[in-house]
């Protein structure tokens, strides 16, 4: 988090490299991952869309634009082409953002409160995507009638050993599902032989954290199983966090 951001080589191929787990984020968390002020992140940035690799997709006006791994970035990566997004749709920048702020937060917040947890790791929306372990079926019956539908939650990370589902929601789902899902991760993380060891919610507004806390209290799922955090509380910690470690590494955070 200083001037030493200014080598470009390896931090540029850090920034692609966590760039191509997550699929597409906005620049502030990249920064924030790799560590250093904002010009010499635009630096990076620039370095990655000139040669191809990262590719900038505009979004409304104020919020800056989505960088988004390419299929030539995936491959210098260590991925597979088609592990890059084909479309990043408006209607999903909000989600997009949010799960890419959660990520950085898994992974920085991971390397100050969870680092005596050598088993300590985390899972992007796409990594999940592309793991069936995280499939599961949720059950329940509305209006329509009997539903079965495959659900994943958007992140994953492993705490104290066991793998902990996180779900970013930023809006509110009809109740009946909303209950389902949870009744399914009560399941699931219940017992000495749980498949979790609870589930994680990120929540975009207090009405959408009220209503996902009310689910889980009809289906009896409580602390340390649950927990809800709100997505401007998970931003203002990635940004702690990641000053933190700059601490712990005697930088500054520096814009040269």
């Amino acid at each position: 988090m200083s001037g030493a951001c200014t080598a470009p080589g390896p931090q540029t191929l850090q920034a692609l490299a966590w760039l191509a787990r997550v699929g597409a984020a906005p620049r502030e968390p990249l920064r924030l991952i790799i560590g250093c002020g904002p010009r010499v992140a635009r630096d990076h940035v620039r370095r990655l869309v000139d040669a191809g690799l990262v590719r900038r997709v505009a979004m409304t006006r104020g919020h800056g634009p989505l960088l988004v791994i390419t299929p030539a970035g995936a491959v210098m990566a260590g991925y597979r082409a088609d592990r890059a997004p084909r479309s990043i749709a408006p209607t999903t920048w909000a989600h997009t953002t949010a799960c890419a702020w959660t990520a950085a937060w898994l992974q920085l917040r991971g390397q100050t409160r969870w680092a005596a947890d050598t088993q300590m790791r985390w899972w992007s929306e796409r990594e999940v995507l592309h793991d069936a372990f995280w499939r599961r079926d949720v059950r329940y019956t509305d209006r329509r009638g009997h539903n079965v539908v495959t659900h994943r939650p958007d992140l994953g990370v492993r705490i104290a050993g066991r793998p902990v589902p996180v779900e970013v929601e930023l809006q509110r789902k009809a109740r009946v599902r909303l209950v389902a899902i949870l009744q399914t991760y009560a399941e699931l993380s219940l017992g000495e032989q749980a498949v979790y060891g609870g589930v994680i919610y990120v929540t975009g507004s207090a009405d959408v954290a009220r209503a996902v806390r009310a689910a889980a209290a009809d289906v009896g799922l409580t602390a340390p199983r649950f927990s809800v955090r709100a997505l401007h509380d998970v931003v203002e910690q990635t940004i702690q966090a990641s000053l933190l470690l700059g601490e712990q590494r005697g930088e500054v955070i520096a814009d040269g």
